[in-house]
């Protein structure tokens, strides 16, 4: 049987996360209380068993009412967690996910927008969850998980939650209870027999927290267009006025790295790099070093500048992966009179590729 905590010496906080949380509002321990014997009671029903990370849960929940799109995993014995994926473009970036469009951790990083609670072993407890499981009373024992509590913002790792991060991640977790009440009841009826159609909780008026479920289509938009590409405009207008010779192929390359880059306590930001590399020659220019909150357009326009400025040659054309980012492009390679073509095939950068992601995975 699992055994509990002895009592902390310390008695619990107002507010948890203060000093991981600078200038945000930081949850109170009555929250976390909260937020806890609810995911004590969600993991309680095994939900995984009924539930699957494709029979998504819809809630409007949070500051701004947004739509969150809630999903459990478990089913295959591996990691126990209910996400909350917030907005459309993080269930775009979830449709990706299920068709194998995402294969690097960087752009699932760079574009992930959540909060979450999982199950996991004491070893993975950072010094904030177990000082927090403590106040709590948790069991502990051999085998015992213990659940964490984090929020994914676009461009970061994973990290302790808000005050407003807790409310959102409390309201789809009574969602997921709630329809995972209606299928043990037998009550699912149509609910994921549709491709694009979800149950959604809504809350009834009334004194008592009480809830609906309906069925909802969730529709995604076109894909926003990226920003248009801007670069070091101190470099841009050094090298407009010089009279370069033109000739050869660049592929250009941006690549969203899952490298976490921050301090020991502070909120970790993703390393993403921009390629130039002669599609000819194979060499590969000084690489651009980023972190993931730069637009991609300003990375590949900047390490185009520094590679133009170290071979003194303009490129007669740039290649790109896709038609969006030759899009963001254009404009600021008209500048320099370059064309730019969008090509899903690119060796001389895939090549450079593969060598920077081995030695990011492997060499570090």
């Amino acid at each position: 049987m699992p055994r509990r905590p002895s009592a902390s010496i310390d008695e619990p906080p107002d507010h948890c996360f203060a000093a991981e949380l600078p200038g945000e509002n930081p949850p109170s321990f009555q929250e976390l209380k909260t937020l806890y014997v609810l995911a004590s009671e969600l993991f309680a029903l095994r939900p995984w068993e009924l539930l699957s990370d494709s029979r998504l849960t819809l809630v409007q929940a949070g500051p701004g009412g947004e739509l969150c799109f809630c999903c459990v995993m478990g089913s295959l014995g591996e990691v126990y967690a209910m996400h909350a994926n917030i907005g459309l473009e993080s269930y775009r970036l979830h449709c990706d996910i299920q068709a194998g469009r995402i294969v690097e951790p960087g752009e699932f990083f760079a574009r992930q927008r959540s909060v979450y609670v999982e199950a996991v072993p004491r070893m993975e407890l950072e010094r904030q969850d177990r000082e927090l499981l403590a106040w709590l009373h948790h069991p502990q024992g051999k085998g015992a998980l213990s659940p964490i509590f984090r929020a994914c913002r676009p461009g970061f790792h994973p990290w302790f939650v808000n005050a407003e991060e807790v409310r959102t991640l409390a309201e789809c977790i009574r969602a997921t209870i709630e329809v995972f009440h209606a299928v043990a009841g037998g009550q699912s009826g149509k609910f994921w027999k549709r491709a694009g159609f979800f149950p959604m909780a809504v809350k009834e008026d009334g004194a008592e927290l009480r809830y609906r479920i309906e069925l909802v289509e969730a529709t995604l938009p076109e894909a926003p267009p990226l920003a248009p590409a801007q670069g070091n405009q101190e470099k841009l207008e050094q090298l407009r006025g010089q009279d370069y010779p033109v000739r050869g192929v660049m592929e250009l390359d941006h690549i969203l790295s899952g490298t976490p880059i921050g301090k020991k306590n502070e909120r970790k930001v993703c390393a993403s790099f921009a390629l130039a590399v002669d599609a000819k020659t194979g060499i590969v220019y000084a690489p651009n070093v980023a972190d993931s909150r730069t637009p991609a357009g300003d990375s590949l326009a900047n390490v185009f500048l520094d590679a133009v400025q170290s071979t003194r040659v303009f490129p007669q054309e740039v290649r790109v992966r896709t038609q969006r980012m030759r899009d963001c492009l254009v404009p600021f390679m008209e500048l320099f009179g370059v064309g730019v073509k969008a090509s899903s095939k690119l060796p001389a950068a895939d090549e450079a590729r593969a060598h920077l992601l081995g030695f990011l995975t492997g060499g570090l």
